[in-house]
């Protein structure tokens, strides 16, 4: 025990020896302690003050600090002001005790040194803190994109862009659609409303996210990739997002920009905006929505937005501004530009601006105006078809709004041979057709308003200002003054040595210069539509390089002999000059390959038009004093492809003319009138031609027959039955589109014309024909050698017309098995008074391919539909009729009509009649409808019902069509069924 007690005694010992020993430390080493706590705390000070460098510098580039920096800042500058306040202490103390340690002051001592040992861990632990961010404070964060700034634009004003709007989020709500495409004139407003979806949808739950990118003509990939890679890893982990993929110009790999697309990541949406409709149809958008240009209102609107107050409180700027918005046309690009632009100039300014807008090649108007005309150019410049590219410009020739028909673009462009490798003019004719169709969905063309009658097309004002300075700046310039109201056109000499195109058609020019001018370059001149104009001499001879000269309507009276050296012309158009008769000048131009001729005075196609054997088009129409046409000029023309000949003026020689045109190997078109059947020769052969309009009988000016098209017009007074064989031939073996106009012998079609083919024909138009009462008549069903028919009648028959009728009664008298309507498309039934009812039931059933129904103005017609039937039984059939194909319905100016379909049995809810692809319903002026008709009519997707220019909106179920009907019919003021 002794022995235990005396080492716990001696350990006791020790360790109060060493704690002493550490005490007495202090009191020995406080300098050097002191120091080194004040030497970790400069060290400190240094790394604090690094620190607030980078944050300061981050702070101005904008980057977000990293977590606990702004702490450690805070807890460094704690213990510094501690330690400088512990320093400042320590520094005192010495002054007031000189030699301390001498003084016996170890208290003093013993206290700070101890107070330093003990500071200076923690200031080396917030100095290994620092360490972190003595090299980086912060996280880079990336510059707001377009999402971040856009601002709202209020868009409700508008109502084209809302509506465009609106049918997008539409697309976006529906999970059946992954790509949508946006597309339309470029400044046309796609961009705005791309972001005006992000903006809409970041406000709702519709996508998790929303990421945008910017594609442009030279596509980054790394660029695009970088900005959209957060939103490729969202999607990756199921999250809902948007992309918008802006400004595309060409089919984008979605693979090689990393986007999880297609039916494995339905919770990935596209939108993409482009100038092409076709760039949308390769980026296999299932949803396609265009942007138009604004309407006059809306641009104004959108106009003062840009402008502000000063629209409204300045009474003389108002009516300069409404004629610049209208000289924008629409365009939001150039509206905001010229708004931009004019806002704060006087009103001389803006007078300027205007006569600059109008002047259609603004080059010295606004640097912000210019270039919205400048990105408009980029949709020229990034056309691939050097075809486009040609049909653009030569669009820019004809005037401002006007009506631009594809054939002339078709000669002007062969005429310039300006299509590559070309083999014919039907080629040409598809290039150009192509052409127009990759314009209009480029949004550089549009659609024109008589396209129904010949095809045709439109160039907007503003896009053809674009195409003005395009022509204007190019080596080869255009000058353009066409339907500029000129009345004469006087250039100097030197004036127009660098043009190769001029244009000034559809003015009020006397005649050309009588003078020389030099016009080394010029290879198109379009002077046609200039009444009362005159060609000299001199001018002529000056333009030896032209290659396109159309100088139709102007009605010159003679061709000066100075045309003899337009060598190198290949196109010529003297058409509509009546005081025109002596051509034989032109048997010079031995390069020509299109001649129009229509409607000139001349009397006969003389002997020199012989000589023109590299003609490929001949059109020779409506010239009503034609009499002769020399012997063997047609077939000497041996590389013909087109010929137009109106024959029926002729006194004699129409066989034999014929007989030569049949040995024209490469023809396959033909326009040809004659007066009756029996001056068309029994060889006669349409097997060769891949296209033709032939006439019989009197001319009826028709249009719109398009050039790759069969049609065959029979317009004699009086029918022969039975007629020539050739034209049994011509119907079976061609099948053409069939017109039968004003015959006055003719009661029916089958069976009188069932032994000439006319079963076979697809395509059947009737107009004027005073004695038909029937389409199908009572009587024996034999054909004209007495041979009982077994087929039914109109099995083939997919388009139908009759106008004009005044005898129709019924569609057909027999019994409804020998009638087959099955493949018919469109039935057009207009002005047929004494028509009562069309269709019975059991022909309805077969209406499985009818589209459209167009009946209008047949005062005697009270239903479309009736369950009567001659042979039928009607009590039986009427319970199930189908209309699959049926899309449109249009009933105008039937003023008997009581219901589209009227039921002979008792009980009318047992009809059950389903239209699934009908969308559109139009009723006009039929004041006596009471009711659709009896029973159930199931219309799901009837988008659309009219009555009498009503928008009537369609209630949803199996009778939607029928109550909208009895809706509709109330301000008629009828009581219905």
């Amino acid at each position: 025990m002794a022995e235990m007690g005396s080492a716990v005694a001696g350990k006791v010992v020790d360790s109060l020896f060493d704690v002493a020993k550490k005490e007495i430390g202090y009191m020995w080493n406080c300098e050097e302690n002191v120091e080194k706590f004040k030497h970790e705390a400069d060290k400190l000070k240094v790394m604090r003050g690094g620190v607030l460098e980078l944050i300061d510098i981050s702070i101005r580039k904008g980057d977000l600090l990293k977590y606990g920096v702004e702490d450690w800042v805070k807890e460094a500058d704690t213990v510094i002001s501690k330690a400088n306040e512990f320093l400042q202490q320590e520094a005192d103390s010495k002054k007031t005790c000189c030699k301390i340690g001498l003084c016996g002051n170890w208290k003093t001592l013993h206290r700070y040194s101890k107070s330093a040992t003990k500071m200076v861990p923690s200031i080396l632990h917030l100095q290994e803190r620092g360490n972190t961010f003595e090299s980086c404070v912060s996280v880079e964060t990336p510059a707001p994109g377009p999402l971040d700034v856009y601002q709202d634009k209020h868009l409700d004003d508008l109502h084209t862009h809302n509506s465009a709007l609106e049918d997008i989020i539409k697309s976006l709500e529906d999970d059946s659609i992954q790509i949508i495409g946006i597309y339309g004139l470029g400044g046309v407003g796609k961009t705005t409303l791309a972001m005006e979806v992000a903006a809409r949808v970041k406000k709702t739950n519709l996508f998790a996210g929303v990421a945008f990118t910017t594609v442009s003509q030279k596509v980054d990939v790394g660029k695009i990739q970088k900005d959209i890679r957060e939103a490729t890893k969202r999607i990756m982990k199921r999250d809902k997002i948007l992309i918008i993929l802006d400004d595309v110009w060409e089919k984008l790999n979605l693979e090689e920009l990393c986007i999880p697309c297609g039916g494995n990541y339905m919770n990935c949406k596209i939108l993409l905006t482009s100038r092409s409709e076709k760039v949308c149809q390769k980026m296999n958008a299932q949803s396609k929505i265009c942007v138009n240009l604004l309407p006059t209102e809306e641009a104004w609107i959108f106009f003062k937005y840009v402008i502000g107050e000063r629209l409204e409180t300045d009474a003389n700027l108002r009516p300069v501004a409404l004629k610049v918005v209208e000289g924008c046309g629409g365009l939001p690009l150039l509206i905001q530009a010229v708004g931009n632009a004019l806002k704060d100039e006087s009103i001389e300014s803006w007078n300027w601006a205007l006569t600059q807008l109008q002047k259609h090649a603004p080059s010295n108007i606004d640097e912000e105006i210019r270039k919205s005309f400048t990105h408009l150019k980029l949709s020229y410049d990034y056309l691939k078809s050097e075809d486009a590219k040609l049909c653009f410009l030569l669009c820019s020739m004809f005037p401002e709004d006007c009506d631009i028909v594809l054939e002339d673009l078709v000669f002007y462009g062969v005429g310039l041979d300006g299509f590559d490798d070309l083999d014919s003019i039907a080629d040409a004719r598809g290039r150009v057709q192509n052409a127009v169709t990759i314009l209009k969905s480029s949004g550089l063309l549009l659609n024109s308003e008589w396209e129904i009658w010949a095809s045709s097309t439109k160039m907007h004002d503003v896009v053809r200002d674009v195409a003005l300075l395009i022509v204007s700046e190019d080596n080869d310039k255009f000058l353009v003054k066409a339907g500029q109201s000129l009345t004469q056109w006087l250039p100097r000499d030197t004036d127009l040595e660098s043009y190769k195109g001029i244009s000034l058609m559809c003015n009020e020019i006397s005649k050309l210069p009588d003078y020389k001018v030099n016009v080394p370059l010029l290879e198109i001149f379009l002077v046609n539509n200039n009444w009362g104009m005159s060609i000299s001499d001199k001018f002529i001879r000056c333009m030896k390089k032209v290659k396109v000269f159309n100088i139709s309507v102007t009605n010159i009276s003679s061709l000066p002999q100075s045309f003899q050296v337009l060598t190198k012309l290949r196109m010529l158009n003297l058409s509509r000059n009546e005081s025109l008769r002596e051509i034989s000048v032109l048997g010079e131009l031995k390069d020509l390959e299109i001649l129009i001729l229509n409607g000139i005075g001349i009397t006969e196609i003389p002997n020199e038009i012989a000589q023109l054997v590299n003609l490929r088009v001949l059109q020779v129409n409506d010239c009503s004093d034609l009499s002769r046409i020399t012997v063997g000029v047609i077939s000497a023309l041996s590389r013909l492809e087109e010929l137009c000949v109106d024959l029926r003026w002729l006194s004699q020689g129409v066989t034999r003319c014929i007989a030569e045109i049949m040995k024209l190997s490469k023809l396959t078109y033909l326009d040809l009138e004659v007066k009756s059947f029996d001056l068309i020769p029994k060889g006669f052969d349409s097997e060769n031609l891949k296209a033709f309009l032939i006439q019989i009988g009197d001319g009826h000016n028709l249009n719109g027959f398009s050039r790759s098209d069969r049609n065959l017009v029979i317009s004699t007074k009086y029918l022969v039955i039975p007629v020539l064989k050739w034209l049994k031939k011509l119907v079976e073996v061609s099948r053409p589109i069939t017109f039968l106009f004003e015959i006055e012998n003719l009661n029916n079609i089958m069976p009188d014309l069932y032994h000439i083919g006319f079963n076979k024909l697809e395509h059947i138009q009737l107009v004027g024909c005073p004695n038909m009462s029937c389409l199908v008549d009572d009587g024996t069903r034999c054909n004209g050698d007495n041979e009982k028919i077994e087929e039914k009648f109109f099995k083939e028959l997919k388009h139908l017309y009759m106008s004009c009728l005044d005898d129709l009664e019924v569609l057909w008298k027999c019994q409804d098995k020998y009638i087959s309507l099955t493949n018919l498309v469109t039935l057009h039934i207009k002005y047929c008074d004494k028509l009562e009812r069309v269709f019975t039931v059991s022909i309805a059933q077969g209406l499985v391919n009818l589209k459209e129904l167009d009946i209008q103005f047949c005062k005697g017609l009270e239903e479309v539909i009736w369950g009567g039937g001659r042979g039928g039984r009607a009590d039986e059939s009427e319970n199930a009729i189908v209309f699959p194909s049926l899309e449109m319905i249009y009933l105008g100016g039937l003023t008997s009509l009581v219901s589209f379909f009227k039921s002979t049995v008792g009980n009318d809810n047992c009809n059950i009649i389903k239209y699934p692809s009908l969308v559109e319903v139009e009723i006009d002026d039929c004041e006596s409808m009471k009711i659709w008709g009896p029973g159930i009519h199931e219309t799901p997707n009837l988008k659309t019902l009219v009555v009498d220019g009503d928008v009537t909106e369609v209630v949803d179920g199996p009778c939607s069509i029928n109550e909208a009907v009895e809706k509709s019919c109330q301000k008629w003021q009828v009581i219905t069924l």
